[in-house]
């Protein structure tokens, strides 16, 4: 269990489903205790700097956008940026155009490669961890439980995704295979998860327990079907409006 989980932002029914883990497992099995992982927060801004934009940068230069497609057909440069124009919101514009910067040649020195260089200290930490003894790491996967969807897309969608990453986002930049498992439900009965992180081409492991904790939490079933007919009716309604 990473000790940097106590973070004051993470609500409290988390950091309970957090440490229920102490209770699920028996004195027989494997025992638990707390590690330090890479600090959540210095993850968070090297991946909100440069990562995601560099990474959407990357995958659309040579891809299509799959979905929606422009009219425009007077080159097929004027058709990609129709495309991304009508079919991107603000936030994937934004790192698009942020992740070409920073990839830049007069801007990939200073940028791209020091962020790497961390991005390698940050996986060095986990494999010190790793080496100590720990199979697995255990984590919370949000700051709170999950949110409907109406009340997903009332908060700005860069807020939103910074605080639900938070956790996340190690992993990714490690390199590292991690699953989320739903461990309790709220008080509105929306799944709070917790995030199992593994070691490098570990996922056989990982994945045997995160289904032994699975079926030791015996998450309750949820019925899905009133939120899914009110996100389908939201999306029709968006997509309507988007794309007369």
């Amino acid at each position: 269990m990473p000790s940097e989980s106590s973070i004051p932002y993470l609500s409290h029914l988390c950091l309970l489903a957090h440490y229920k883990t102490l209770w699920v497992v028996p004195y027989s099995d494997p025992q638990i205790r707390q590690e330090g992982p890479p600090d959540v927060f210095t993850t968070n801004e090297l991946y909100s700097s440069g990562g995601k934009g560099c990474q959407v940068a990357a995958n659309l230069r040579q891809e299509m956008f799959r979905g929606h497609r422009s009219r425009a057909d007077k080159s097929t440069e004027a058709l990609y940026a129709a495309t991304r124009r009508e079919g991107f919101n603000d936030v994937v514009r934004g790192r698009i155009l942020s992740g070409n910067y920073f990839l830049l040649k007069q801007n990939y020195e200073t940028y791209f490669i020091k962020a790497q260089k961390v991005r390698r200290l940050i996986a060095d930490d986990f494999a010190k961890v790793f080496r100590s003894g720990v199979d697995v790491l255990l984590t919370p996967t949000a700051l709170k439980s999950a949110v409907p969807y109406l009340e997903f897309i009332r908060e700005d969608n860069r807020t939103r995704s910074a605080q639900d990453d938070l956790f996340t986002q190690a992993a990714n930049m490690a390199g590292l295979p991690a699953i989320n498992v739903p461990a309790a439900l709220s008080e509105r009965s929306l799944p709070i998860g917790l995030q199992f992180i593994g070691r490098a081409f570990g996922e056989r492991q990982l994945l045997s327990v995160a289904k032994w904790f699975e079926e030791r939490v015996q998450f309750p079933v949820i019925q899905l079907q009133d939120i899914t007919d009110q996100v389908d009716a939201v999306s029709q309604e968006e997509k309507s409006a988007s794309f007369p």
